[in-house]
């Protein structure tokens, strides 16, 4: 599905009078999505998530982490994927080029790059990539360079030794792999010219970055439909907003939103965040003492542009935009304050998922900045906490199965296309196997 609407047209076809805030029930079917009742059995069915698996994890593009954690030449992270039983190893070559392998040694197979626990991600930096066990080791570009009493081994062929290599290209200073053998698109073709837009936003100046990552007992695309709408905000959220506004209408922003686009699989909503209304809750006395809030530091760092990607929809009093790029990754940007977030959502069954939120700043001058930042991020891990709880509720709820059809409003229009998205993944690959069985 691609929805590349201008604003007159995509007014015009959601029934919009440009001097009026949008009206409900009119950015779904603008959409072209059903309005009907939504199945969430996606979100509990052992079967579905072991399809899902394959469907959409292993044919998508992946998102692994930023060039600004390879600062130079040997420098590397390792990433996890304990659901597809791959360990991907990600690293800067002596070229400046950013590379991903199979994180496994090609003499008998123990994992190449860890510390003291195997099963948890590490990083750091070397010269070489040198196995633990044995004492193969690796070029930065993954090649053979030693392998420990050569003379011992039958036949040993130098290009039957290299590690596996993985398909692996850099977005905006994103870094992504495609665990396909031979990726169907690019990475730029899957990213598409609406989301590639956000190129030209100067993500490579907020390089002071703080980081959370904690198991949730949800499935994984609950807790990111809870991020992809602000119809929950008032109930959820009541103590970190001012308990006394209308909880509903349009007019209601930010507990309503007034942008959202549809790009093929990718989504994006674009809300007024601290200019929305006076509904927002005044500073609390920690919020006056540091100068911050959840929205970010109240002095915005100076930074060299915000580009010609950021608000598509030309919100007036623009504050935030959340970018979800297909199928695990939100990018959101907060306005004229000038930093960032990437929440990251892996699946670790089909109840429970692992959630991983970064916070990227201009680094911080002075002390007074770094408490102001730090303040952020703490108004920020008490909003996800919020949200986490409400998702584990959510889950134990939806796994009984007592029900399958769920009703999604409008301001749901993201979740709902979701949902769509990943059925749809699903959809193609059961029809590939029926017609394999078919052909058989």
């Amino acid at each position: 599905m691609t929805i590349e609407l201008d604003k007159l047209t995509q007014d015009e076809a959601a029934g919009i009078d440009h001097h009026d805030k949008p009206q409900p029930g009119t950015w779904t079917e603008a959409f072209g999505l059903g309005t009907g009742p939504v199945s969430l059995k996606d979100s509990y069915d052992p079967a579905f998530y072991e399809d899902e698996k394959i469907a959409v994890f292993k044919r998508s593009w992946l998102y692994m982490g930023r060039v600004d954690q390879l600062a130079r030449s040997g420098t590397y992270f390792t990433k996890e994927l304990t659901f597809l039983g791959v360990s991907i190893l990600v690293i800067r070559g002596m070229d400046d080029e950013v590379r991903a392998f199979h994180n496994v040694c090609s003499h008998r197979g123990n994992k190449l790059m860890w510390d003291d626990d195997p099963r948890a991600e590490t990083h750091g930096s070397c010269r070489q990539l040198a196995c633990k066990y044995h004492g193969w080791r690796y070029d930065l570009e993954g090649q053979i360079s030693y392998v420990h009493n050569a003379p011992e081994f039958f036949d040993l062929q130098e290009e039957d030794l290299a590690l596996p290599a993985i398909s692996c290209e850099v977005w905006a200073g994103f870094i992504f792999i495609n665990l396909e053998e031979t990726p169907r698109q690019s990475l730029r073709d899957f990213i598409g010219p609406e989301v590639g837009k956000l190129e030209s936003y100067p993500f490579h100046e907020m390089t002071q970055r703080y980081v959370m990552d904690a198991p949730v007992n949800s499935n994984w695309k609950i807790l990111m439909d809870a991020f992809q709408e602000l119809y929950h905000v008032p109930y959820v959220h009541s103590k970190m907003n001012n308990p006394s506004g209308p909880p509903t209408g349009t007019d209601k922003v930010p507990f309503m939103m007034p942008a959202f686009r549809v790009f093929g699989k990718h989504r994006i909503y674009t809300s007024g965040g601290p200019h929305a209304n006076e509904a927002v809750r005044s500073p609390r006395p920690l919020d006056d003492f540091f100068g911050s809030s959840f929205y970010g530091p109240v002095d915005a760092p100076e930074i060299s542009g915000i580009g010609d990607g950021v608000n598509p929809a030309k919100v007036e009093n623009w504050g935030l935009d959340s970018w979800q790029v297909y199928p695990n990754l939100d990018i959101l940007i907060w306005g004229h304050r000038n930093w960032y977030l990437t929440y990251e959502y892996w699946p670790t069954g089909p109840n429970t998922h692992r959630f991983i939120w970064n916070i990227y700043f201009v680094p911080p001058k002075n002390a007074r900045e770094r408490l102001a930042q730090e303040q952020t991020v703490l108004s920020v891990r008490e909003f996800a906490i919020q949200d986490t709880g409400a998702v584990d509720a959510m889950q134990e709820a939806l796994k009984t199965g007592v029900r399958d059809e769920y009703h999604f409003c409008d301001q749901e229009v993201l979740a709902r296309h979701l949902h769509e998205c990943v059925q749809g993944d699903v959809d193609d690959l059961r029809a590939e196997r029926a017609g394999a069985g078919e052909q058989g």
